[in-house]
């Protein structure tokens, strides 16, 4: 038997996942490089493709990939350093967050079978305090005067990415492309797409890589399934982890992680 599979990526959620285990498990290791990156991704999507069940061939449709190109604007800090005049000004578009974002957007361009999904970052043009900050001045731990510029945030915010992914889930299901669908997220955004989809007969997967998600999630999903990503990280570094993980039992890795599957 032979089924169609597409998946969609939450890029933020992934990267987020990706450098939380990364630092936990691989704190000496410099930062993933964007072919890492994308190598992770690709070894993810490959363990889905080949899930163990020998009598079903699944082949990929296409890998929808939704992310924002980040901010490259510059822009005064909000407080003037003790010696000096005027305000430093921040350029975002050589901070290395930004140029490491930009490299994995054009990795992933190469890709075979990738859609590049982008949204857009909006601002408010405004600085707000952190939130240890915010929380020291209302203790009086602190007071205005001792904060510096390491205080502030500059405001933002991802805009029409939910919007893309929720309008390809639908078209997905309406023309029915595919059998089944793989979404690497982390929250409830896609549920009103997710139940489109299980209503025309498409199997709905679901990948929090191992974070916690609302169980009410579970009735608008039919498997919830997370794969190893400390071993897909130790293949890819060629590194063993400075942690093991709980999940590994002695001498073994386990690929998948404890989930369910239901029928619709």
């Amino acid at each position: 038997m032979d089924i169609k599979v597409a998946v969609l990526v939450d890029a933020s959620f992934f990267l987020k996942r990706l450098n939380f285990f990364k630092r936990r498990y691989f704190p000496s290791e410099p930062e993933l490089t964007p072919k890492q990156v994308v190598q992770v991704l690709n070894c993810c999507i490959k363990r889905h493709l080949n899930d163990g069940n020998s009598s079903i061939y699944q082949h990929l449709y296409r890998v929808f990939y939704y992310d924002s190109p980040p901010l490259n604007i510059k822009v005064h800090y909000p407080l003037v350093n003790s010696g000096e005049t005027n305000p430093r000004v921040l350029d975002f578009s050589k901070q290395p967050e930004t140029i490491h974002r930009n490299e994995i957007l054009t990795e992933v361009k190469k890709q075979r079978k990738f859609a590049l999904r982008l949204g857009t970052i909006k601002h408010d043009k405004q600085w707000k305090l952190t939130d240890d900050a915010l929380n020291n001045l209302l203790k009086g731990i602190c007071k205005f005067e001792d904060l510096t510029n390491n205080d502030f945030y500059y405001s933002m915010r991802q805009k029409g990415v939910d919007i893309k992914l929720g309008v390809d889930i639908a078209s997905i299901a309406q023309e029915r492309l595919v059998d089944k669908i793989v979404l690497f997220a982390g929250d409830s955004d896609f549920v009103p797409a997710a139940k489109l989809a299980r209503i025309n007969g498409i199997d709905f997967v679901l990948d929090p890589l191992r974070n916690n998600i609302d169980p009410s999630l579970h009735e608008h999903i039919d498997g919830l399934v997370s794969y190893d990503l400390v071993s897909i990280l130790k293949d890819i570094l060629g590194k063993s982890p400075s942690i093991i993980p709980e999940w590994w039992s002695e001498g073994t890795r386990p690929k998948k992680a404890k989930g369910q599957r239901r029928n619709q």
